[in-house]
């Protein structure tokens, strides 16, 4: 069928950063490639920072003003994207965040954030389960305050610009962890399950709760979805599992304490892509795999580990269970590995129209070289 018939109905998003006949066809593959109809190639996600010259900005007197001060992040954001070269697939996109803790956070943990580091952590203050038998987040807490304020800022100078994601949620079983401290929480899902399963039915709750706030503000701009993985849709796609945590539990605490959770936020979702990270993670594949609304696996290899063309087993089985699947090289993640040979390896072996490539380059003519290079081997 005509690509371009096929996908006349998708409402093309607005960027004056990508010249018109690519971003239609970005557009277009993105959302073949959520719906199982992509027909050539993997989804190439390829960018390249820093491309282009403009004025440096001067920082905020403060590093956390860096995150939150809401006029600075979209300066900022403006200036970052506009510099950045979009090749193949790719698209203008930005999460507002305040670190992997932000969830945390939320439900009113004290918060210490690291801009310049890209993190922040938080002080555990659960002690007795039974003193917090509801977890919630109070509209007036001070970080959902700002997180909100930036997304609405961001969706407002985004038109016709870039897609504002949906939040980095480190919900469910890392949350708990977060706000109880991993070595106590894991003495709780032995001690204590009863109170981890009432706090996860409640995270989940909170979840779906956080995802419908953020999706009634972004959806309304018509620039579509993201998040921080990065692919585009028209319609709600989100990152799911941030489950660091199940690094330390085994299958069947996984099934008892965090599937039904999967589960339940991939049904919230329209497209969902699974957050595998690290090779501790992936003895919870087949649980997840069985998630029948689960559209897709990230599998992040881990820093310092064999970049993605050695974990064909791993990468198989997740397309033999009818997911797609996305690979991922950048800084410390498979960025020394030869891309042109990942290429030739991943397209032969896998099927690349179920192959989502997300690369962070340092050069544009080898962003658009790998682009083709990828185009060529699945047509050979």
């Amino acid at each position: 069928m005509d690509g371009d018939a096929l996908y006349a109905s998708v409402p093309m998003m607005e960027t004056i950063w990508i010249e018109d006949k690519q971003l239609v066809r970005a557009l277009r593959r993105n959302e073949a490639f959520w719906q199982g109809e992509l027909e050539e190639s993997p989804l190439m996600w390829i960018v390249v920072p820093n491309a282009r010259q403009g004025p440096a900005l001067p920082e905020p007197e403060r590093e956390d003003e860096l995150w939150t001060d809401v006029n600075y992040v979209i300066v900022s954001t403006e200036s970052n994207l506009s510099r950045t070269h979009y090749a193949g697939d790719a698209l203008p996109v930005f999460n507002p965040w305040l670190g992997p803790d932000q969830f945390a956070a939320w439900l009113g943990a004290d918060m210490t954030i690291k801009p310049k580091e890209n993190t922040s952590w938080i002080r555990p203050f659960i002690e007795d389960w039974d003193k917090h038998r509801e977890l919630t987040i109070s509209p007036q807490n001070r970080w959902w305050r700002i997180y909100l304020d930036t997304l609405r800022a961001s969706v407002e100078a985004g038109k016709g610009k870039w897609v504002t994601g949906y939040p980095d949620l480190h919900s469910g079983i890392d949350a708990l962890s977060a706000i109880r401290g991993p070595e106590r929480l894991s003495m709780d899902l032995v001690e204590r399950p009863e109170a981890v399963h009432r706090a996860m039915c409640q995270m989940t709750d909170l979840w779906k709760c956080v995802v419908d706030t953020v999706s009634n503000i972004i959806l309304p701009a018509g620039q579509g979805t993201s998040n921080w993985t990065m692919g585009w849709s028209e319609r709600r796609f989100l990152c799911i599992g941030q489950n660091d945590f199940t690094c330390m539990i085994g299958p069947e605490m996984f099934e008892e304490f965090c599937l039904r959770d999967n589960v339940e936020c991939c049904n919230d979702a329209d497209y969902s892509l699974y957050h595998l990270d690290g090779p501790d993670a992936a003895r919870h594949l087949p649980k997840i795999l069985g998630i029948d609304s689960l559209t897709a696996v990230q599998w992040i290899q881990g820093a310092g580990n064999p970049p993605p063309s050695k974990w064909l087993h791993l990468l198989q089985m997740i397309q033999r269970a009818g997911k797609s699947v996305q690979v991922y090289y950048g800084p410390s993640h498979g960025d020394d590995a030869d891309l042109f040979q990942e290429m030739e390896i991943l397209c032969r072996e896998l099927d690349p129209t179920r192959l989502f490539i997300w690369a962070i380059l340092a050069d544009v003519e080898e962003a658009e070289a790998l682009v083709k290079h990828a185009r060529k081997v699945c047509s050979s």
